[in-house]
């Protein structure tokens, strides 16, 4: 009867209309809520799976954990290893701390680890300071950047509430002596101009800052006091369009974790005899036999900053200090290659 029916319907001419309820849209998962739990749980995944990697050599499961100027020093380590016969470096890490802003679950999300890193083996032990992110909230966490804080440098006294959130900063806080975004390009004029520029006024002379303009003097210095070298280095300190991580301390200031590019274009004159030097650490970037007369190199530097807060009407200026960097080079290059 169900089939004469329908051949009837067909046949009378008439159109016959199609109800149908529409289907429900897939739904999406809730983005996860960033919380101390989040972080350590993410920090957890990154040392096991870059552990497996150094571990086996396997550089493409590094970088999949990283991101970042953190990308280019882990390819670089890899590319050194390889060019030496040595295996990857290994790393522990112990003692973790969880500095995790309180932050929307929608857009980029970020937080900061301290722990005690040391190699495999437990030797060279040195605290590390590192910035996670993560793009989107559906993404992986990567680490985007680490630091080594200095010999002796206790580590910095970050201001967490009572339920463990850290408070992040603004990176134009106008409440700090320096502003975060402004703590890059900072350094980068001390270390590139010396301690003569204004910026000594805001910012601690010496390491991380003036000592590189420093030796980069000295080694212009020495090559012309050689008799027929004629060596010109020529070297700029960049800010790079990598995250800032700007977190308050408990005593109204902030520590910024950050990082500076550096290109050093040494050169000689081609009516002296023989080639440039090529530095250590750039030989598995580059062919010694294809630099003659001019060599770039680039380095990939992060530091964690201290900025104090601004000081109160008759009170003194307290100065940005860097309390730890790390950092290498990730390329070398001659004209022509």
């Amino acid at each position: 009867m169900a089939l004469a029916l329908a051949g009837a319907a067909g046949c009378s001419g008439t159109a016959q209309r199609v109800r149908t309820t529409p289907a429900a849209a897939e739904s999406s998962p809730a983005p996860e809520p960033l919380t101390p739990e989040t972080a350590a749980n993410a920090f957890r995944t990154f040392v096991s799976n870059d552990d497996v990697a150094r571990a086996s050599g396997d550089e493409r499961l590094a970088l999949w954990w990283t991101s970042e100027g953190q990308s280019q020093l882990t390819a670089a380590a890899f590319r050194q290893a390889m060019a030496a016969g040595d295996p990857i470096p290994r790393y522990r890490y112990d003692s973790p701390a969880f500095y995790v802003p309180r932050l929307r679950p929608v857009g980029a999300q970020w937080f900061v680890v301290t722990a005690r890193r040391s190699t495999a083996d437990g030797k060279d032990p040195r605290t590390a300071i590192m910035g996670f992110v993560r793009s989107k909230p559906t993404q992986r966490w990567r680490l985007s950047l680490s630091a080594l804080l200095d010999k002796k440098q206790k580590p910095p006294k970050i201001a967490v509430d009572a339920e463990g959130y850290a408070k992040p900063l603004a990176t134009f806080d106008t409440a700090l002596v320096i502003q975060p975004r402004v703590v890059p390009s900072i350094q980068a004029t001390l270390a590139e101009e010396g301690p003569g520029n204004v910026a000594a006024e805001v910012m601690a002379t010496g390491k991380h800052t003036t000592e590189y303009y420093n030796a980069d003097q000295k080694i212009t210095k020495t090559a012309k006091s050689k008799k027929g070298s004629a060596v010109h280095v020529d070297t700029v300190y960049a800010t790079t369009t990598f995250p800032i991580f700007p977190l308050a301390t408990t005593d109204g200031g902030g520590i910024v974790l950050y990082a500076l590019s550096r290109d050093a274009v040494t050169s000689k004159s081609k009516k002296k005899p023989g080639r440039l030097p090529v530095p250590k650490e750039a030989v598995p970037f580059i062919d010694p036999a294809l630099v003659h007369n001019e060599i770039d190199v680039t380095q990939t530097l992060q530091f964690a900053a201290l900025v104090p807060p601004k000081p109160k009407k008759g009170a003194s200026t307290g100065k940005a200090v860097i309390i730890g960097a790390d950092g290498g080079i990730v390329k070398a290059s001659v004209p022509g290659h």
